[in-house]
Formats: structure tokens, sequence, C-alpha cells
């Protein structure tokens, strides 16, 4: 999980990286990868899926604490706008 975490901070300070489920319900940028954390509620789990449909991406549910692979703290859900870095993770995470 060590390239994940690095691919997310080069995600954070590519200004590619948004947390929080309010911020994700409105960010105007293609998204090409949602992650959400296994102690998320399910309906937060829910709205990851209907993030996933409408931004036509993947999205996955980490088994890792996602406050732990992204630095941020208390973050229960993250888009990645960049197609490489999201691409990267996937890879990375299966």
């Amino acid at each position: 999980m060590n390239k994940v975490s690095s691919y997310l901070n080069f995600a954070k300070k590519a200004n590619k990286l948004f947390s929080g489920q309010t911020h994700l319900k409105y960010i105007k940028q293609k998204l090409y990868l949602i992650m959400c954390c296994q102690t998320a509620s399910q309906n937060l789990v829910d709205l990851a899926k209907n993030l996933a449909t409408k931004h036509n991406c993947s999205y996955i549910i980490t088994q890792q604490p996602l406050a732990e692979l992204s630095g941020i703290l208390d973050v229960k859900i993250l888009g990645i706008a960049d197609e490489n870095l999201a691409n990267a993770i996937l890879k990375e995470m299966k």
C-alpha cells in the first residue's frame, strides 16, 4: 500500500485529489476513480456507486483506512481526477 499512498500524495500535490462527500457531489471535473473506506456507512458506499456511475469511472472499497493512505484526517471517500494516477492505483490495488 506504500505505492498507493505515494500515488495519492502525487494527486494531492497536483490538485487532482478531492475528499469528502459534499465536495464530490458538486465537483465539475471529470473523475477517474472513487475510493471509499470500508468503515464508511452504507449511505456513503451508495453515494460512491452513484458518483462512479455519474462520472463513468471505477470505484473501489479499500481495506486500509483512507486516512492512513492519504494523510487526510477523517476522510471516508476520495475522488481522483487524474487518469494515469487512477489507473496506477487500480493496478496496485488488484
